[in-house]
């Protein structure tokens, strides 16, 4: 060493060795420094943008996932979402996930989160300390924390709203006794009510054959789904062994479930629509989807008259527009006669009409 100074301004902070020459490492330059910030141990800034858009992506497929197996649905639902809910949770009558289905529910956020934070975890921890750190970031984690809240809540009122299975299958899976109550009461008079193709309706339509008489709303998410499910596969049962069983389905709220409404209502419930007049002949030809079953509507007094004249205890709830009712199916036997009454167990509604 010549025991030189090395110049002001001459770029090299070693004595003796030309700027250009003194290596990386002695320079607090780290190699390959270009994808990476000065601080060795912190994730670049595309690197936080990738975790941050996996978290994202996490959030957004959980909160489909809870909707695909809890967000409620107006009548009977879509044949693909039931097996799909069947499928994927184990669904049951009430439409709940069994065991199996809620742990999937819940494992699968907390198995994708998992992977996500061995795979990119010091992303995710940057990206939610730079949220955290900012105004703008604070407002996003807050609308994104009330969405998933408001879910929550949500599905808090779905659960609590929806009758159990045991409670759904309890008298399905007893033994319906001999001493079985008969009404033998014949069918009342009727008047001013419609089906979905616009035809006035009357007890002839259904005369000669089993009928099954129920009642539900458009907007019911519960009872009316499962009550016009069950009483929907009684009847696709009989007709399996070619015997003939019509359904009637009356509604509970005319207010909403107009006349116009009816078409699109009666395919939400799986009962067919379909044009004026072609009824009966959809029905003679029978195999189509609807035939030989009848949504009914008319005026709200045309209505409300015929539900009172056949003895079904309801009631309005004036803030909402909802109806209480219970779960109520009539057996008509092919001779105007009111043979039995049951809930909405498909089981126990087999039964009986089996003994008419």
């Amino acid at each position: 060493m010549s025991g030189r100074r090395v110049k002001p301004g001459s770029g090299s902070p070693v004595e003796g060795i030309p700027a250009q020459e003194v290596p990386e490492r002695m320079v607090g330059r780290a190699p390959g420094a270009e994808g990476r910030s000065v601080d060795q141990g912190a994730p670049s800034p595309a690197a936080v943008r990738g975790a941050m858009i996996g978290l994202m992506g996490l959030i957004a497929i959980t909160v489909a996932w809870w909707a695909l197996a809890l967000w409620p649905v107006e009548g009977v639902p879509p044949a693909w979402l039931e097996r799909a809910r069947a499928v994927c949770f184990n669904a049951g009558p009430s439409g709940l996930p069994d065991a199996s289905g809620w742990l999937l529910l819940v494992g699968q956020p907390i198995g994708m989160l998992a992977v996500l934070m061995v795979i990119a975890g010091d992303g995710v921890r940057a990206g939610m300390g730079r949220a955290f750190a900012s105004p703008s970031g604070l407002l996003g984690v807050a609308g994104v924390a009330g969405v998933l809240a408001a879910g929550v809540v949500l599905a808090a009122v779905r659960i609590v709203g929806a009758p159990r299975d045991a409670e759904w299958l309890e008298a399905a899976s007893a033994r319906v006794p001999a001493t079985y109550p008969r009404l033998d009461r014949a069918l009342p008079e009727i008047a001013g009510l419609v089906d979905q193709r616009g035809d006035a309706f009357g007890w002839e339509r259904v005369a000669g054959r089993p009928a099954l008489l129920t009642f539900g709303f458009g907007h019911c998410a519960t009872v009316c789904p499962m009550t016009v499910m069950n009483a929907r596969q009684v009847q696709d049962r009989f007709r399996a062994e070619g015997r003939e069983m019509d359904l009637v389905v009356i509604t509970l709220d005319p207010w909403r479930d107009t006349p116009a409404r009816l078409p699109s209502l009666a395919r939400q419930f799986h009962l067919g629509g379909g044009g004026a007049g072609e009824g009966d002949a959809v029905r003679a030809e029978g195999g189509e989807d609807g035939a030989g079953s009848y949504l009914l509507s008319g005026a709200v007094e045309a209505v409300n008259a015929a539900l009172d004249a056949l003895q079904v205890a309801r009631e309005r709830v004036p803030d909402t527009g909802d109806i209480v009712h219970p779960a109520l199916v009539y057996l008509l036997d092919g001779a105007g006669t009111i043979v039995y009454a049951a809930s909405g167990h498909a089981d126990l509604i087999e039964e009986l009409a089996r003994r008419m």
